[in-house]
């Protein structure tokens, strides 16, 4: 009776185990179900990420030389050997050429830094062409808070340079106020003080 008993724990214990690890093996297979689609979905999703960058690389080489292309032909433009033209007539034949339009459709790309200090004049120069196609496309960008305006009174008059002095010859002294032919007048002149006002 005691080996029976025993016997039927036993038998009990056994399918209690056997039934945790059915119950074990069904949650493993649903974590490994779920990271299957977890590895498909990044799987799907690193190629369509390497497309999009392959595409955008592809777009952003063809904006490049379609760049290049319009400042090769603007450069060509300002380099033309036929300039007995007025400055009316120049500006006439670049706005009515087709490349300024064709430039005006393409995104600005802006993928230089900053220049280094000191040599922003080189960098403008630099970008001379790209600039003037920017100007040709449109209409400049409107100020967001734009300058206060000025008025007449604030803005300086420009400098006044001294009249240089005139000596006795009738030529102007550039040097000193000597003059080839008379002594006693360069004498006069070479003290001679220009009173500013």
């Amino acid at each position: 009776m005691d080996e029976l008993r025993q016997s039927l724990l036993l038998s009990m214990e056994l399918e209690d185990t056997r039934i945790k690890a059915q119950e074990d093996l069904k949650l493993k297979d649903e974590q490994i179900s779920q990271l299957k689609h977890l590895l498909t979905t990044a799987i799907k999703e690193r190629d369509e990420a390497q497309q999009n960058c392959q595409k955008l690389f592809l777009e952003k080489l063809i904006i490049q030389q379609k760049l290049q292309q319009n400042s090769a032909n603007i450069s060509s433009i300002d380099d033309d050997p036929t300039r007995g033209f007025s400055s009316s007539d120049c500006d006439e034949s670049i706005v009515s050429s087709p490349q300024p339009a064709a430039a005006a459709e393409l995104p600005v790309v802006v993928d230089r830094p900053l220049p280094e200090k000191g040599k922003l004049l080189e960098a403008v120069m630099k970008a001379g062409p790209l600039l003037q196609t920017l100007l040709l496309a449109g209409p400049l960008p409107q100020w967001r808070h734009p300058p206060p305006p000025l008025e007449t009174y604030q803005i300086p008059p420009p400098p006044v340079a001294p009249p240089l002095p005139v000596n006795n010859c009738g030529s102007v002294n550039r040097k000193r106020g000597l003059c080839e032919g008379g002594s006693d007048s360069s004498v006069e002149l070479k003290y001679q003080r220009i009173v500013l006002q």
